[in-house]
């Protein structure tokens, strides 16, 4: 998934500025070049619920779309561990709560996360960081996808949106 989103990438990014009259900012999926990110979480996380996540950054460092939607962005490996350790979010106080783990945001202050325990990804948006914890409605709390795969499909499903058709 991660070769088809970065074919996506290139294609977007040719076509942008014709189809929008300006430069594109820099969207991008930097490739993992060794194992100690996807290491560095697998040795702080546990359970089925991020398994992909790990996957994951064994072949992806990080990825930044901001002229997709509202923005995507997956921060790095190191961030995320960063984000476990007290800098983002951990628990979710919703209907259902949920234990996270937050590895990107959107352009406009959204975090996405992985349930730790279904391994669905949600978006949070609108609640109150108070410790490791994020204080939200019901409807501050949407699911993107049933797993980190489907997630990934989503942000393809939503570059090939924009992409030109012309190309």
């Amino acid at each position: 998934m991660a070769q088809k989103i970065s074919s996506l990438v290139s294609r977007f990014v040719a076509g942008f500025e014709n189809m929008y009259g300006y430069p594109p900012g820099e969207n991008y999926v930097s490739r993992s070049t060794d194992s100690s990110d996807s290491e560095a979480l697998a040795a702080v996380l546990s359970g089925a619920g991020t398994r992909e996540l790990i996957e994951f950054y064994s072949i992806v460092s990080k990825s930044s779309f901001p002229d997709v939607g509202p923005g995507f962005f997956v921060d790095e490996a190191e961030c995320v561990v960063e984000g476990l350790r007290g800098t983002q979010p951990t628990q979710v106080s919703s209907v259902p709560a949920r234990d996270v783990v937050v590895f990107g945001s959107d352009g406009g202050g959204a975090l996405f996360a992985v349930d730790r325990q279904t391994g669905e990804v949600v978006r949070l948006e609108g609640g109150a960081l108070i410790g490791d914890g994020y204080e939200v409605g019901e409807r501050g709390v949407q699911v993107i996808a049933r797993n980190f795969e489907g997630f990934m499909q989503f942000l393809s499903a939503e570059l090939l949106r924009q992409v030109s058709p012309e190309e």
